[in-house]
């Protein structure tokens, strides 16, 4: 019985399907906003959310999970377990206003919308050296042709698609200008410096 009720109490505020999956740097479901994925819990083409998606090994910098659990937060995510008093839902235009204030980004919204509450991207983060088989998936997610990729990469993920984000840092500021990018709402671009996979 103990087992059972120390195994819920780890597993609460998730439906289960992150929990497939290895944490790496993203442990505490009270702070953490970035959704651990793997093989076994990754988006297909089914699933309801665009992502931004970072392939990364767990001696990556303290900094880089910092800067990633930001811009999942911006782009209007949040930690599974985060106490409710603390959310503050935002509308989608508001979020990008917000957001184009806060990282100088000129913005090319439509006169109205985009509509709902919910997140503008969902940013998941993929551990490749917390196990065999991970490191497996990491293996074969991160080879573009004849090209194998080192971790840390980002990908966009969407409808069953997925694409290569080329990015000068793992800043918050440069997921956030990739995410507006493939969203089609920063000014001047659309569909991002990218490479379709």
């Amino acid at each position: 019985m103990k087992e059972w009720i120390v195994k819920v109490s780890q597993n609460r505020g998730t439906k289960g399907g992150s929990a497939k999956c290895a944490p790496g740097l993203f442990k505490s479901k009270i702070k953490d906003a970035v959704v651990p994925l793997c093989e076994e819990h990754f988006p297909d083409e089914k699933a309801k959310n665009e992502w931004i998606i970072v392939f990364y090994n767990q001696n990556d910098s303290s900094d880089f999970k910092g800067a990633l659990n930001t811009a999942a937060s911006e782009l209007g995510n949040d930690p599974p377990d985060m106490n409710k008093s603390l959310k503050k839902p935002k509308k989608r235009r508001e979020r990008l206003t917000d957001l184009a204030k806060t990282h100088g980004l000129s913005l090319n919204l439509p006169p109205k919308g985009p509509f709902g509450m919910d997140a503008l991207v969902k940013v998941g983060g993929v551990c490749c050296d917390c196990g065999e088989d991970a490191a497996a998936f990491c293996s074969s997610s991160l080879r573009i042709g004849e090209e194998d990729l080192q971790p840390p990469q980002a990908f966009w993920v969407a409808k069953g698609s997925r694409k290569h984000i080329k990015m000068a840092d793992m800043s918050a500021t440069q997921v956030v200008i990739s995410a507006m990018e493939q969203l089609g709402f920063l000014k001047g671009k659309s569909g991002g410096a990218s490479e379709e996979l």
